[in-house]
């Protein structure tokens, strides 16, 4: 797929001029693009709206939980700008943006010196994947769930995912 990134970009509140945006990463549901400016680094994703039926719901459940994760990180005293994504608003104040062909985009404020595994090696590795999420799911016991969109119908559905 060809995409204009300089229209993109132009629809995000994003610091300074497009330098560069390349395919980044190894995903497999969303096109993920790490996009360069004069001024900072981001990541650029096209959401699959093949997978997320809903991606205005899907982009308020990020929002939301984004936006709750870093009040509790800055409250215990961490670095939200490393600990949780960080969305950068559309121009129009929404969280993502839909071009004329229907695709939506985000953009987020890229994290440097971040890693990804995609298999797991040692069994350090595991452990702190572990812990992590564990320390994620600490932080968000109190979140209001009633709140979040189903993302994905029947994803959590073990009897229905095995069918």
């Amino acid at each position: 797929m060809n995409f204009d990134f300089n229209k993109i970009i132009k629809n995000f509140n994003v610091e300074g001029e497009l330098v560069s945006c390349e395919p980044y990463g190894e995903g497999h549901i969303n096109l993920t693009f790490l996009l360069i400016t004069t001024k900072s680094k981001y990541i650029l994703q096209r959401v699959n709206s093949n997978v997320f039926k809903n991606p205005e719901g899907l982009m308020e459940n990020i929002s939301g939980v984004t936006g709750y994760l870093r009040d509790i990180i800055i409250k215990n005293g961490g670095d939200p700008l490393r600990e949780t994504l960080t969305l950068i608003p559309a121009v129009d104040g929404k969280t993502f943006y839909k071009d004329e062909e229907g695709n939506y985009f985000r953009i987020y404020v890229f994290i440097d010196n971040a890693q990804t595994y995609q298999v797991v090696e040692k069994k350090e590795d595991f452990y702190n994947a572990a812990s992590a999420f564990g320390k994620f799911q600490n932080m968000l016991a109190d979140y209001p769930a009633k709140e979040l969109f189903e993302t994905i119908v029947d994803f959590h559905h073990t009897p229905k995912r095995f069918e």
